[in-house]
C-alpha cells in the first residue's frame, strides 16, 4: 500500500466519553490511543450531564461512552440514581444518533440493562473495563472489527 492510500484510509472518529469519574476519563482517553483499527480517535471527556449535554448541543460524535451514574453537575447529585439513563432520552430528543455504549460499576443488573436496551444503548461495559473487550466493542460498533 502506498502512502497516500493508506493516509486516505485513516479516519478520526469522534467520541465522547461521559463519566464522574476522573481516573476512568484518564484511563479511557489513553485506551483508545492503543486501538489497532486503522482510525484515530478525537476523544471529549464530560464530568457531568449538564456538560455532556451542552457539548451534544453543539457538537457531533461517532461513538457515546456513557455513565449511567452520573450528577446533573459537577458535584450536585440529584434524587435519580441512573441519570445516564435520562441523560441519553434527552440526547435522542436532541436528533443525537451516535451509538451509545452505556458505562456501570453495578454488579449485573437485568432491569438496568433491559432499560438501557430500551432506550437505544448498543453495548453494556462493566467496571473495572476490560480494555480488550472495549477495544472489541469499539471496533464492532463503529463498523470496522
Amino acid at each position: 500500500m502506498d502512502e497516500q492510500t493508506a493516509t486516505k484510509s485513516i479516519v478520526t472518529k469522534r467520541v465522547l466519553i461521559v463519566d464522574d469519574e476522573p481516573s476512568v476519563l484518564s484511563v479511557l482517553r489513553a485506551s483508545f490511543a492503543l486501538f489497532r483499527h486503522g482510525h484515530t480517535y478525537q476523544i471529549v471527556t464530560a464530568e457531568s450531564a449538564a456538560a455532556a449535554f451542552a457539548l451534544l448541543r453543539q457538537e457531533r460524535f461517532d461513538l457515546i461512552l456513557l455513565d449511567i451514574v452520573m450528577p446533573a453537575r459537577s458535584g450536585q447529585w440529584l434524587r435519580e440514581k441512573n441519570l445516564g439513563l435520562g441523560l441519553l432520552t434527552r440526547f435522542r430528543d436532541l436528533g443525537v444518533t451516535a451509538p451509545v455504549l452505556m458505562i456501570t460499576g453495578a454488579a449485573h443488573d437485568a432491569a438496568k440493562e433491559a432499560a438501557a436496551n430500551n432506550a437505544g444503548v448498543i453495548g453494556y461495559l462493566y467496571k473495572p473495563i476490560d480494555l480488550r473487550e472495549l477495544d472489541a466493542a469499539v471496533a464492532r460498533v463503529l463498523g470496522f472489527g
